[in-house]
């Protein structure tokens, strides 16, 4: 398989971790054909990983130079090179993706006018034979050679003066751009066009001004970066989610600009950030220098259409950075949540502490749950890169649970249920810290309730034994969750589906939110008094969508070590692991190691000197 080729940093931008299950899943049994250089590569490589990984069966038709490819991507079933006289003969196509010299350079410009025109006459007789949607990539440059703190949108350019060899890779996008125009008007195929801001990629094969920084960073050597205008940067697994977005869910024949989240800067706040991230080891000083040929632009419209990048800038050079590291050992991820990460884990395991000392007390059955279960058996202790605590428990011990926390609890820890705050409308109780605050951007919406540093308490209920009945309670359960948090968080209910959402919407509108609540707590519990269930099933939390799974791997406890202390986990738990996970011994994919969780206010209070 070619994720066993990829390292770990190929690997995350082939998984394309942020992007949209719902969206991926749109391109199962759909054929591609990719033309192009680097970043043409990297996109093979994206959807052959989603295809072996996900059973997907992406076809992927390669139309170009595959000397530097990977063999196991070329040997890969779902991977097909083609030349110029095959490629006319294809007649099985959903999409053509052409990336041109889209981040791009070449030293002869001459012959790269001539291979770049001659690609896209090709291409355009296949996209008119076949009716294939196009996405084309192109780039900022396409704009000019802009003017400082000017950014630019889909319709504006700057001007092309004293055309020279540094200035041809602006004309040549521009020649791409019109050729495929003019192609387009003379035939019954849709074109969308995509300009990117300066790609990164770490491990890539992507060149961009920036590479000597961030490799001077990664080993702490002096350097310098010119202080100039603004430039957009976007990382490649944004710019392939904005691919996705072309091919299913934009309007034909148009033109977006991709930039990355908050990417817009000058090389002085790429300095900034990256001093706020290594401190000493970003040795870089700003000079006068020549500006780049790129501008800003504005992804505005690309976003004003539905489309949202989800990598910022810290995280996309944190993440070029560390592929310079030689030392696997230097490769540690930055301390995440301003520095507080530490001292969040220690209150984390204050909680755990806490909870199990009551539960002893009081026979109260638990295990260790989700992501801490996972750190307690992958890592001895917390996932480094954690900010939360998870346990479960079966509903007699959660019943339980909840009618003596508060009492037991010591001073300045909370219980939180429905029961206990009117205002709180969680499917799960909670643990909290007082006087903290730890809010996401959900809980930041909800002032009213205690937002303070959390620990989740699950309960995993029975289910039917009948696979109908599972399906049938589970279909309720997403429903009646649906109801309570979308009235709860103001939203409207759109899962893809326009007669499921309209209903849910319907419901949404008719039900008061107190009694959507209790619909959605009795449908959970609804199996409580089976006395032969042989199914359990987690209707609290996110992994409801992975169904029902035997209730005897919660029979039984065995003790396993969590930072230092002996903890409950279930002494099956390679079957609910797996169940939950996969491949849980895989570590996640990098780029969502950098932060867990959005964090949108924090403050620990006196637990800031841990």
């Amino acid at each position: 398989m070619i994720k066993n080729r990829l390292n770990e940093f190929e690997a995350d931008w082939a998984a394309m971790p942020q992007a949209e299950k719902e969206k991926i899943a749109k391109l199962k049994n759909k054929t591609i054909l990719i033309s192009g250089q680097n970043f043409a590569r990297c996109l093979c490589y994206a959807l052959i990983y989603q295809s072996e990984a996900k059973n997907m069966n992406i076809k992927v038709v390669f139309f170009g130079d595959c000397d530097k490819f990977y063999p196991e991507c070329t040997q890969s079933e779902f991977f097909t090179a083609v030349d110029n006289n095959s490629v006319k003969e294809l007649n099985d196509l959903d999409f053509i993706v052409h990336t041109g010299f889209c981040c791009e350079s070449s030293e002869n410009y001459i012959d790269e006018f001539r291979n770049q025109t001659d690609r896209v006459y090709t291409l355009a007789e296949v996209a008119k034979s076949t009716g294939a949607k196009v996405v084309l990539l192109s780039d900022s440059r396409v704009y000019g050679n802009g003017k400082p703190n000017r950014v630019y949108a889909e319709n504006e350019y700057a001007p092309l003066e004293n055309i020279d060899l540094s200035f041809c890779d602006n004309q040549l996008l521009r020649v791409i751009e019109s050729l495929w125009r003019c192609e387009k008007k003379g035939g019954s195929f849709s074109l969308t066009t995509l300009r990117t801001g300066i790609i990164l990629g770490a491990k890539s094969g992507l060149v961009t001004f920036l590479d000597s920084t961030l490799k001077a960073v990664a080993s702490g050597e002096a350097c310098t970066l010119a202080h100039s205008k603004k430039y957009s940067f976007v990382y490649i697994t944004d710019v392939f989610r904005a691919v996705i977005f072309a091919m299913f869910e934009s309007e034909g024949d148009q033109t977006y600009n991709v930039s990355g989240l908050n990417c817009t800067v000058s090389t002085d706040s790429v300095a900034a950030v990256l001093h706020d991230v290594y401190g000493e080891k970003a040795k870089i000083t700003l000079v006068d220098g020549k500006d780049e040929n790129a501008c800003a632009i504005s992804a505005g419209k690309l976003e004003a259409h539905g489309f949202v990048p989800a990598i910022k800038l810290e995280t996309a050079l944190e993440l070029c950075v560390m592929s310079y590291m030689a030392d696997t050992k230097d490769m540690q991820l930055p301390n995440t949540h301003d520095g507080r990460l530490y001292a969040i884990q220690k209150m984390q395991l204050a909680y755990l502490l806490e909870v199990d000392r009551i539960c002893k007390k009081h026979g109260i059955k638990y295990f260790l749950g989700g992501g801490t279960l996972l750190g307690a058996i992958r890592h001895n202790g917390f996932i480094p890169w954690d900010d939360d605590s998870d346990i479960m428990m079966l509903r007699e011990d959660y019943d339980k649970f909840c009618k003596i926390a508060q009492s037991e609890l010591p001073a300045g820890m909370t219980f939180q249920s429905g029961k206990t705050d009117k205002n709180c409308f969680y499917e799960f109780a909670k643990l909290r810290v007082e006087n903290t605050v730890f809010a996401t951007e959900l809980a930041r919406n909800h002032q009213d309730i205690n937002i303070g540093i959390a620990f989740d308490i699950f309960c995993h209920d029975k289910t039917a034994n009948s696979r109908f009945g599972q399906k049938l309670h589970l279909a309720l359960t997403i429903f009646t969750r649906a109801l309570v948090l979308n009235k709860w968080n103001r939203r409207k209910v759109d899962n893809g589906s326009r007669m499921q959402s309209a209903v849910t919407n319907f419901f949404v509108k008719l039900f008061p939110l107190r009694f959507s609540y209790f619909l959605m707590n009795h449908t959970i519990s609804f199996f409580k008094r089976k006395k032969n269930a042989k199914f359990l099933y987690d209707g609290m939390g996110r992994n409801v969508y992975n169904g029902s799974f035997d209730a005897g791997i919660l029979d039984e406890v065995e003790y396993h070590e969590f930072e230092g202390y002996q903890l409950p986990v279930p002494k099956r738990y390679d079957e609910y692991l797996t169940f939950l996970y996969g491949d849980y011994m895989e570590l996640a994919p990098l780029s969502t190691r950098l932060g867990c969780h959005e964090i949108l206010q924090c403050d620990i209070g006196k637990f800031d000197t841990l």
